[in-house]
């Protein structure tokens, strides 16, 4: 029970600062944008007592952006600081040469493959994506889009994999608590519906890559893949349906049959890829920390 209640510790405290550093940042950079908007003259002084229609404004919403983004960009770099301070992960430039590349690229393969399959299956699900309207401007935007898509991963694979399900896989010794574990808190920390089954999922696909090869890059490398791969899907996306471009509409039947084959066999590769993986590396060592040079024991 005390080991239980010091895992719930370190999620909590790890969750709250984060969840602090990014109303901070936010608040200090909203602050900053609406003192430029002002000093620029896009926003009469008079209006800021108006919050509705300040709010409403269409400029108004693209500084809104530039803030947020400003505010995940500086909160993320921060909290990676606090990570390693704490010692729960210790950053080190181990970190990038602590698997050989063959077992790299073919756990990159793995999390491609899974990443595919999940979007299909999430799909059949009536999961409202309340965050896209957000998702969306921040890809528009040049630190917003680095912020998604390079540093946002790295901290989140330090934080849940790293940190989170280190920490449990240390003091339980179990490597499968560890990973659900991390990986559910991964889903829900997302606070979107389509996302928190999406997130979990993968992250369990990450926690056993990570556990397995014993080296954060593997799943770093594969979460910049995903996030990417959405980021671009944003930006350059565009209203062509698939019946512009195949000139005829496709039956609901016919298309859940495409998926339900897609899906099978996406599914079915990433098995063999993951048993291939399991069986390139070596057996795991007990205890497992003793091969992770980035955690301080």
């Amino acid at each position: 029970m005390k080991k239980f209640f010091k895992c719930l510790g370190v999620i909590a405290l790890l969750l709250a600062v984060y969840s602090i550093f990014q109303a901070l940042f936010t608040g200090v950079a909203m602050a900053g944008v609406l003192f430029y908007a002002v000093a620029a003259g896009d926003l009469p002084v008079e209006m800021l007592s108006d919050v509705n229609g300040v709010m409403a404004d269409p400029l108004f919403s693209g500084y809104m952006v530039d803030a947020m983004a400003i505010g995940l960009f500086l909160s993320a770099a921060n909290m990676l600081l606090f990570i390693h301070l704490t010692r729960l992960f210790r950053l080190r430039m181990t970190i990038f040469r602590s698997i050989a590349l063959k077992p790299l690229l073919l756990s990159t393969l793995l999390v491609f493959t899974s990443m595919f399959a999940l979007n299909i299956f999430v799909q059949w699900f009536p999961l409202e994506d309340i965050l896209a309207n957000q998702f969306d401007g921040l890809t528009h935007n040049i630190i917003g889009a680095l912020a998604i898509s390079v540093l946002g991963p790295v901290l989140e694979e330090v934080m849940f994999r790293g940190a989170i399900q280190g920490y449990i896989m240390r003091r339980t010794g179990n490597p499968w608590t560890a990973i659900v574990i991390a990986a559910l808190v991964f889903g829900v920390f997302h606070m979107n519906p389509v996302q928190i089954v999406y997130a979990t999922l993968l992250g369990i696909v990450f926690g056993w890559i990570y556990y397995r090869t014993r080296s954060l890059m593997s799943v770093i490398v594969g979460h910049v893949l995903n996030n990417s791969i959405a980021t671009l899907t944003m930006v350059f996306a565009n209203d062509v349906e698939v019946s512009d471009v195949v000139g005829a509409e496709l039956s609901p039947m016919v298309e859940t049959g495409f998926e339900v084959v897609t899906f099978l066999g996406l599914a079915a590769l990433s098995l063999l890829l993951a048993v291939k993986l399991h069986r390139m590396l070596a057996a795991v060592p007990v205890p497992w920390s003793d091969a992770c040079d980035n955690i301080e024991k």
